[in-house]
């Protein structure tokens, strides 16, 4: 990774510069490991990125709720409140729709495929390689009749998962894919903004057999089960959970994963999609923070730049805004 301070010593182009550092090539060769790995410039962007994102995501969440409860006061408890997940079942003409538009996208190899300012991790090894990932399973391109189906798909549960967050929510990105038999994926939490959720679809089905995902509720292991179309969203960075491939002779378990958002409206139509899909650095609906919503909200005009400045001072460990260089000045970083 260049010298942060050099790639921000051209402050109008800082923004296309660092998403061209933390996309890696299109068509990576077997074996390929991230240059950013390892290195002290990348880990401390990395580090200073989610930090700032985290603050974010929780003024915003915190805001959207507050929303949510003063336009929506007859509103229960959230349904996830509970256990920290809640399944449900797709109509079966659906459920037929999604699985056969799922079955007929293209496979393609893993490589990192991010919508535009969505997380990257350069510390995330060995499991980051593109082989070790392409023997758990096997991925597929999102086609324009599987994108229509699943906005489809998530405006029939769209009142569901409202009731299960309990606020408005918005459709992030979405990626295809299906665990091979035999490639159990390890124990673990995402260490994702708490306000943000996975939403899973098992277009073929889920359970002991077909594989699932289980999840370790009040310290036991609770297995998703249900046939064609059954679905989950889970609190996926508190609830530990693990993929659990089909057994020896099943077929590849499809899945299709969305992150879920919150919102000051609910849009069940995704946003983006790619193979490589976590969660925004940033809200996308940015809008919701200004005015009335949040005291001294942020401006969505260059919200980005000036968190992108912010975690410039946090990955250089400057201790106050004595030590910003005078070409970062007048940028807007002052004036929050």
């Amino acid at each position: 990774m260049k010298d942060l301070k050099d790639i921000f010593a051209d402050a109008k182009n800082a923004a296309k510069v660092l998403a061209g550092v933390e996309r890696e090539p299109a068509n990576l060769p077997a074996g390929y490991v991230s240059p950013l790995v390892g290195d002290p410039n990348a880990i401390k962007w990395y580090r200073a990125r989610r930090a700032m994102s985290f603050f974010a995501w929780d003024i915003y969440a915190g805001a959207a709720i507050q929303h949510y409860r003063a336009t929506q006061p007859q509103s229960g408890v959230p349904l996830i409140n509970s256990q920290g997940a809640f399944i449900g079942n797709l109509a079966l003409e659906l459920a037929d729709r999604l699985e056969g538009e799922f079955l007929r996208c293209k496979e393609v190899p893993w490589r990192d495929q991010r919508p535009d300012g969505y997380s990257f991790d350069p510390l995330d090894q060995p499991w980051s390689t593109p082989a070790y990932r392409d023997q758990r399973m096997t991925h597929r391109e999102m086609s324009i009749g599987m994108e229509n189906v699943l906005n489809e798909t998530l405006a029939a549960i769209a009142p569901s998962v409202e009731a299960a967050l309990g606020h408005h929510w918005s459709a992030g990105a979405a990626r295809l894919y299906a665990q091979n038999p035999g490639q159990d994926g390890g124990v673990h939490t995402d260490w994702w903004p708490l306000s943000l959720r996975k939403l899973m679809l098992y277009p073929s089905g889920a359970g002991v057999e077909q594989g699932s995902t289980v999840m370790v509720i009040n310290d036991v292991g609770q297995i998703v089960t249900g046939g064609k179309g059954v679905w989950t969203i889970f609190e996926n960075s508190t609830l530990s959970h693990m993929a659990a491939a089909p057994k020896a002779g099943q077929p590849p378990r499809p899945t299709v994963e969305i992150t879920i958002m919150p919102a000051f409206r609910s849009d069940p139509k995704i946003k983006a999609h790619g193979i490589n899909v976590g969660f925004p650095w940033l809200p996308p609906d940015i809008e919701g923070l200004e005015g009335k919503n949040v005291p001294n909200g942020f401006a969505s005009e260059d919200i980005k730049h000036r968190s992108l400045l912010r975690c410039l001072m946090l990955a250089l460990d400057l201790p106050d805004e004595a030590a910003i260089p005078e070409h970062y000045k007048g940028l807007g970083y002052l004036d929050i």
